[in-house]
């Protein structure tokens, strides 16, 4: 298969694993189970994964005090408490709307990265930002992915996931530790973010097994794809690049549109076509826009 095929359906591969991940998270609250109990169990199942391939490579996870950091950070933040904001929404609004936000997160990264004055956002990128976040307010419309206006504060609690997405980018690049492979770096992350879920959840009351063993079974497979996809994605950064990789925001979002509609019966409105247009020319611009100068130190 040419090289260039083999990274299309890496890319295809992750996607529709990422877009999965929430649509079985409803499933499986649908069944009784709470937002970080789900995310506990998840994650710990693909930081075996991640763990049983770093061995395999000799890449496990260093645990020195720089290490731990970035873990936590990236770990508590973007997965775990970005997690519990999206899980929580999606037990009344729908999957579909989800994966429609999904990409905000790109958008939020180019500004946090701006204000951290680590990148510069630049005329083209700036614009593609606020395309991309007006694809994001008409999609929470009546008439779009939202079917009731009801549920606007569970879609407005949905939105704290990429802006938590967001700020995690910026902590692993601020945090970021030079050497580690990325492997390593991504199997110490999903430990924290393991560790991070279940102390939150248990408080909360979240923790819990699943009630029946299919639902146990769909978990169990959720964690391992979710594994699978993290190998995947950090060999298409090394290998693709991060310009190829970043287009993963789209298949994200329309195999998000995908699992709705085959797993709850979601039909999103006519307006949908216009947001998910918006915010996929915001999310263009802000990908293949001009590198703008960087920040003068």
């Amino acid at each position: 298969m040419p090289r260039l095929m083999t990274h299309v359906l890496a890319m295809l591969i992750v996607g529709a694993i990422w877009a999965l991940t929430p649509a079985l998270a409803k499933l499986a609250m649908q069944q009784g189970m709470r937002p970080l109990g789900v995310a506990a169990v998840t994650a710990a199942v693909a930081a075996v994964v991640l763990l049983a391939a770093g061995a395999a490579r000799g890449q496990l996870p260093p645990v020195d005090r720089a290490h731990l950091l970035q873990y936590a950070a990236g770990g508590t933040i973007g997965l775990a408490l970005a997690n519990l904001f999206a899980f929580t929404g999606l037990q009344r609004a729908p999957a579909g709307l989800f994966a429609l936000m999904v990409p905000l997160s790109g958008l939020l990264t180019v500004m946090f990265f701006a204000l951290a004055r680590v990148e510069r956002a630049g005329l083209w990128r700036s614009i593609g930002a606020l395309v991309g976040m007006c694809g994001v307010g008409l999609a929470m419309a009546p008439g779009a992915a939202l079917p009731d206006a009801a549920m606007l504060p569970w879609a407005a609690l949905m939105l704290l996931t990429p802006l938590c997405y967001a700020l995690a980018n910026l902590l692993s690049v601020k945090l970021a530790t030079r050497g580690t492979p990325p492997l390593a770096q991504a199997a110490g992350t999903v430990v924290c973010a393991t560790a991070a879920a279940a102390l939150l959840a248990w408080p909360l009351g979240h923790l819990g097994l699943p009630p029946t063993p299919l639902l146990a079974g769909l978990l169990l497979m959720q964690g391992a794809l979710t594994g699978l996809a993290y190998l995947l994605y950090f060999h298409l950064l090394v290998h693709a690049g991060g310009v190829f990789t970043s287009q993963i925001a789209y298949v994200i979002t329309l195999a998000g549109l995908f699992w709705g509609f085959l797993l709850f019966g979601e039909v999103p409105g006519p307006l949908t076509i216009p947001a998910a247009l918006l915010i996929f020319g915001g999310l263009a611009l802000v990908t293949f826009a001009p590198r703008p100068p960087p920040f003068s130190r």
